[in-house]
Parts: C-alpha cells; structure tokens; sequence
C-alpha cells in the first residue's frame, strides 16, 4: 500500500512540475535528483529523472536512475533509519553537561526530546553497559543549536560507546574492554552551523543540566 501511495505521489508530482529553464538546468536538476538518490529518498529522486528525462529523453544516465528508483520503490525500500531522520530534525537550543553520568544524559535526552515536541517523539535509550558504567562514566558536553542526533553522536564517542539506531530505540553499547571517558573531556569539534557556548568553570556537582 505505501508504495502504491508512492507511486500516486510522483506522479502527481511529476505532472504539477514546471519544465526546466535556463538557471534549472537538466544538469542540475539530475545532479539533485543523484543527491536525492544516494540518501535513499528514491520517489522524490524520481521525480527530478523523469523531469529531466522530459527535457532531454536520450540522457541515459537519468533513465537509469529513473528505473533504479522504481526498483526500489517496488521493493519498498528507503531511508534504513527512520528513527535516526526523525531525530536529527529535533533541535535542542542548548546542552550543558559537566560530568554527568551517562545514564543521567540518556534520560535528560530523551526528556528534552519529548518536551521539545511537545510529547510527539519518544526516545527509548537501551544501554548495555554495567551499572556500574551507567553511573560511572561521566559526560562533559557543551553545545548549542545541535540536532538531536548528533548529540547522541557526541555522547557515544565521549564514553567511547557504538551508537546504534533500532526501529524503535537508541543502543548505546560501550565499546569492549574501553575505559571510562575521562570526566575533564570535552565535545568533538561541532559541526558547521553549531554553536558551542564559551566554556566555563567546571562545576564540583556530578551533573548539571540547562
């Protein structure tokens, strides 16, 4: 039924969609449509495919394309993760940990997830760790304006963790034989368009949360 319902929006789409003009070039819009394509969101793909295959129907590549998204369309793939998308469309003005444990950051994660939605998203975090690693190993993090995803990201490489997305919850698994995090560590680099805020004293508390 869902790609039946897929096929009915590209075309549809298809037929709404303006012809190319000289700044939208077959070029262009193919390059997109290649873009689209690798980030499995193959019914939106094909909409760019077969508009440029409308323009120049001998471009053999947009073809192949075209048919390599009805495949898959057919066989109903698309994004492995929909969690994980979901996620990084959740925005968190601000995250201030300063040796938090970990299972302390889950849950403040998750809580923020489903205020910042207003109850819509819940987050389940499934830690394989010891309880003696959930409440020992310590998170220092500092960022501001980060998607929900990239946060976990954070949070599994300071306490050295395999973050893995699930249907429905978030592994976090330490990695075998690995150390603690140290408490003093501190964030990757953020990624462009984040906003780290300008590090301050250390509290003495074991957490503290915005």
């Amino acid at each position: 039924m869902k790609t039946i319902l897929a096929l009915l929006f590209s075309v549809s789409t298809l037929l709404l969609a303006p012809p190319l003009s000289a700044q939208n070039s077959a070029q262009d819009v193919y390059n997109q449509g290649v873009a689209l394509f690798n980030e499995e969101r193959y019914d939106e793909a094909l909409i760019l495919f077969e508009q440029v295959l409308r323009a120049k129907p001998n471009f053999v590549y947009a073809r192949n394309y075209a048919a390599r998204c009805k495949a898959a369309m057919a066989q109903n793939l698309g994004p492995k993760n929909d969690l994980q998308g979901r996620l990084s469309r959740i925005i968190i003005p601000e995250i201030a940990f300063a040796d938090a444990p970990i299972g302390d950051t889950l849950d403040y994660l998750a809580s923020r997830a489903q205020e910042i939605t207003k109850g819509e998203t819940t987050v389940n975090f499934i830690y394989k760790g010891t309880p003696e690693q959930r409440s020992g190993t310590l998170i220092t993090l500092s960022l501001r304006n980060v998607p929900l995803s990239e946060a976990i990201k954070y949070v599994g490489e300071l306490s050295r963790s395999k973050v893995k997305y699930e249907p429905h919850a978030v592994v976090i698994d330490p990695t075998p034989g690995a150390e603690p995090a140290p408490a003093a560590g501190t964030a990757p680099a953020p990624a462009p368009g984040f906003a780290a805020p300008t590090p301050t004293t250390t509290p003495t508390s074991k957490s503290t949360f915005p």
